[in-house]
């Protein structure tokens, strides 16, 4: 059964090793000259109060092709997981079931269990991988951006680093054997593991992943002189005040202005300092003037690890679920 799998699989496999290699080599190459720009702006020797080496160092990759290079990698990391569910995971029974090719090992001394067995373990383990490897060849490419940036606990590089990609292939590997098991149909499991991959990325930056490690509070008095901006209604009065004083390296989930009695601050402005033709300068002067604090719910970059482990967890409990269910369908309800 193993040679088997292994016969049906090799395909893909020698095209995952070209591609592979392939980005090795574009990540060596340019990752020479992403050393020589961290060294030549002097972000290598600073210990202390580096934010004008780190800014030189990213305005200098920003003009070079080390950028594309980083947001290509990124994308890739939440595209390629999602690839392998489509053309790994739905395709490795639903192609079977469609053929009936299933039957023909089921008459002959293999169970359904080893059959099963046999083409998770091979095709779900170089699926995790290839993810594996190429997590750690863009993380350990990326590492002197991610720390000039200090955003790597961000909502948008956070599922491109670390062990989380190994949680989103191994999730949707196994959400397509499921959903081929189900839906018996080549193409319309492939376009099933897609829709619900895309939707479990999507949402567990917006409104999973933030519960999973506990947040931390802030309250401060509102800084006027870092305020990303205010905004004013002129029908009404009201009015929004923005403050810009986050902690750094942290990914910051609400950003709230309150009055001294701890109610939302929402105006009413006076137009006469924050009218449309007065000066921002009165009017942060007098914004300044009202006490008020900012109320800061956040993620610290401390906990990238530990959001990390958590939500990989979640997508390998995911999957194990998956799993078990295809075991226990495929020996009671699969014909």
């Amino acid at each position: 059964m193993t040679w088997i799998t292994w016969r049906q699989f090799r395909t893909q496999t020698w095209i995952t090793l070209g591609c592979l290699a392939a980005i090795a080599i574009v990540l060596a190459i340019s990752g020479h000259d992403l050393a020589d720009l961290w060294t030549s702006s002097g972000a290598a020797a600073c210990h202390s109060h580096c934010g004008t080496a780190t800014n030189s160092f990213l305005t200098r990759v920003g003009r070079s092709f080390n950028h594309k290079i980083f947001n290509l990698s990124t994308a890739v990391l939440y595209v390629v997981p999602g690839l392998i569910g489509i053309f790994w995971g739905a395709p490795l029974i639903a192609r079977e079931l469609e053929a009936g090719t299933h039957r023909l090992a089921f008459n002959q001394s293999v169970t359904r269990t080893r059959w099963l067995v046999a083409k998770l373990t091979i095709v779900g383990g170089a699926a995790a991988v290839t993810v594996g490897l190429l997590s750690w060849a863009v993380s350990a490419w990326a590492h002197h951006i991610d720390r000039a940036n200090a955003n790597r606990i961000g909502p948008m590089l956070f599922g491109a680093r670390g062990i989380v990609p190994i949680g989103y292939v191994l999730f949707a590997f196994a959400l397509g054997v499921t959903l081929g098991m189900l839906i018996r149909r080549t193409v319309p499991a492939m376009a099933a593991t897609l829709t619900v991959y895309v939707a479990a990325v999507v949402s567990m930056p917006l409104w999973i992943r933030a519960h999973l490690v506990p947040t931390r509070h802030l309250m401060i008095a509102l800084d006027v002189s870092k305020l990303r901006g205010i905004g004013v209604s002129t029908g009404d009065g009201r009015m929004q005040v923005e403050g810009g004083a986050t902690p750094a390296n942290s990914w910051v989930l609400t950003n709230t202005t309150i009055t001294p009695t701890g109610h939302v601050f929402t105006g009413p402005a006076n137009l006469q300092l924050c009218g449309p033709d007065v000066g921002t300068h009165a009017c942060e002067n007098w914004v300044g003037s009202l006490g008020l604090r900012q109320n800061i719910i956040y993620q610290p970059g401390s906990h990238f690890w530990s959001l990390q482990w958590a939500e990989t967890g979640t997508f390998v409990v995911a999957s194990g679920l998956l799993i078990g269910f295809c075991f226990w369908w495929i020996r009671r309800r699969l014909v």
